[in-house]
């Protein structure tokens, strides 16, 4: 029992370490993509349609995890996906905001 118990905990362990790693590459990306499109002065559409085709596998990777990591918590498939669409959409909100932000102080 102890033993079940305590590979449980280092697969979830390693789950969030993972988690981590990828949310690290996930950002990474994000925050290229959005320096990138701020720099060329795209519009708010096009720097987020940018977000999502070049930061998909990393996007993907990052919510497979953590839909596993839910998962491993108790939740259901269905809560994970829902937890992880809500938590995602805030982020890309954020980002969105930040963005329009620092064009609209680029603005001549």
């Amino acid at each position: 029992m102890l033993t079940g118990i305590a590979i449980a905990a280092a697969l979830g362990s390693a789950l969030v370490e993972e988690a981590d790693r990828l949310n690290l590459a996930y950002t990474q990306c994000l925050f290229e993509q959005v320096r990138a499109s701020r720099e060329a002065r795209l519009p708010e559409t096009t720097m987020l349609a940018r977000l999502d085709s070049a930061c998909e596998a990393e996007r993907i990777a990052l919510e497979t995890v953590t839909i596993a990591i839910g998962q491993q918590r108790g939740e259901s498939e269905t809560q994970a996906r829902a937890n992880w669409s809500r938590v995602h959409a805030n982020s890309i909100e954020a980002v969105r905001r930040a963005y329009s932000l620092r064009l609209d102080e680029q603005q001549p």
